[in-house]
């Protein structure tokens, strides 16, 4: 799953697949998106909001857990919405993806 939030990432980020060939675990891909949004904040603010938008983040959950977080917190927060958004994403293309071959499987079997 890894690899696919990599690739995911680094077209919805707009940076080179490469950046993200270092990123071994969870977390250092977590502390990279974190270091991205930070980025974003300070000069693309507008950028920032139309990839929340885009990625489909929850509006209403992500203000209030920006409002629970101190200001140096607001960023990793954005972070992890952005990941967990993403991960949801893997996870229903790759139910999607299993369901269809089953789907697929069945229907060689009747014909």
């Amino acid at each position: 799953m890894l690899e696919e939030l990599k690739k995911m990432l680094s077209t919805t980020v707009h940076t080179e697949q490469d950046a993200l060939l270092v990123i071994n675990t969870e977390e250092e891909l977590l502390q990279w998106l974190t270091t991205q949004v930070e980025e974003m904040v300070s000069h693309d603010f507008d950028g920032l909001i139309q990839l929340l938008y885009r990625i489909d983040v929850d509006e209403r959950k992500l203000k209030a857990l920006i409002a629970e977080n101190n200001a140096f917190e607001s960023n990793r927060v954005i972070a992890k919405m952005i990941l967990e958004r993403q991960k949801q994403k893997v996870f229903w293309r790759n139910k999607f993806k299993s369901n269809q071959n089953e789907d697929d499987d069945e229907g060689a079997a009747i014909w």
